[in-house]
């Protein structure tokens, strides 16, 4: 090579690293945070052409508007600019599906859209959201099945999805999220056994499963759950015995079975201190006597306990029940 050749080459070789800089830089923007927050617009605009609402109810979703954190409904991280965090859309009036690209609004920790007119399944893409802790989807016309990949948002702590024409079993995986405290599916039209794993994370307090079509017995590891506070289970098709652990929970306050199949007898208590304040046992086929001790729920404010198969006296304890508000035992 000449040695003018070598000089151009020496010369141009600035030039050359200024360009593969800017190639470079421009490789990087390209997944720099400004472009996620491209995705969350564009996610939050597909969401709203899926979506219809009476007029003005979305008016601050303008396509053409790129500080999408100020829509309303819309909260986005403090910390990460730009990101969506929190969707609240509650008593919108709002029609139509709820489109699969709401999985691509990654940084999600909360959806509340209960209380409107929705339609369809819920996507299964949902359980794409990692950060997910909080889903309400509550009293819609949604139908389909629980998508089992729900059971991939790993933080979910609240998961209420009553009040639809949900069908099909309840996900064995919803009863291994560690974090679970509240799930309510009430008023659907569920069927199967309530999973055997629900009752394994140590947060839960809430479970309202009322007015589906589910069959079996109750889990062992809800029944022994030390943080359970609510189980409502009335009106569905459950069978078995009345699991003992019930009876002497140190934390159960509302035990809700009505309108069930549960035989054999009102389980021993055991606890004197029980919490308990709402026993709710009508409409099954429960026999032998009532218990004496049912006195001893000192707390008690509904006691429930007609439509069985007791025989016997009503036992005298009942009325040193102080705060005892509605008694049936017909």
């Amino acid at each position: 090579m000449s040695t003018q050749a070598l000089g151009t080459l020496s010369s141009s070789l600035p030039l050359v690293l200024v360009l593969c800089s800017l190639v470079y830089a421009s490789s990087l923007d390209s997944i720099a945070p400004q472009n996620d927050s491209n995705t969350d617009l564009h996610a939050l605009r597909c969401l709203k052409l899926h979506l219809t609402t009476s007029a003005g109810l979305l008016a601050s979703w303008k396509n053409d508007s790129l500080q999408f954190c100020s829509w309303s409904g819309v909260t986005c991280s403090k910390r990460h600019a730009s990101r969506v965090t929190a969707l609240d859309l509650e008593s919108l009036d709002l029609d139509g599906q709820i489109p699969p690209c709401i999985g691509n609004l990654t940084f999600l920790t909360k959806i509340h859209i209960p209380n409107n007119q929705l339609t369809g399944q819920i996507p299964p893409e949902l359980g794409q959201l990692n950060r997910l802790r909080y889903l309400n989807l509550s009293t819609n016309n949604l139908t389909g099945v629980i998508p089992p990949s729900l059971s991939q948002c790993s933080d979910m702590q609240q998961l209420s999805l009553g009040h639809n024409k949900l069908s099909g079993g309840i996900p064995e995986g919803l009863g291994m999220l560690r974090n679970l405290a509240v799930l309510r599916l009430a008023t659907n039209s569920l069927t199967g056994s309530i999973p055997r794993s629900l009752g394994s994370s140590s947060s839960l307090h809430s479970v309202v499963l009322t007015n589906n079509s589910l069959t079996g017995p109750i889990p062992p590891l809800l029944a022994n759950s030390s943080s359970l506070q609510l189980l409502a289970l009335s009106n569905n098709h459950l069978s078995g015995e009345i699991p003992p652990a019930l009876f002497n929970s140190t934390s159960l306050q509302k035990l809700l079975l009505g309108t069930n199949s549960f035989a054999g007898s009102i389980p021993a208590l055991l606890n004197i201190d029980s919490p308990l304040q709402y026993l709710i046992l009508q409409s099954n086929n429960l026999s032998s006597t009532i218990p004496s001790f049912i006195g001893n729920f000192s707390s008690l404010r509904w006691l429930l306990l007609g439509d069985n198969n007791f025989e016997g006296n009503i036992p005298m304890s009942i009325d040193e029940i102080e705060n005892l508000e509605i008694l049936d035992i017909t």
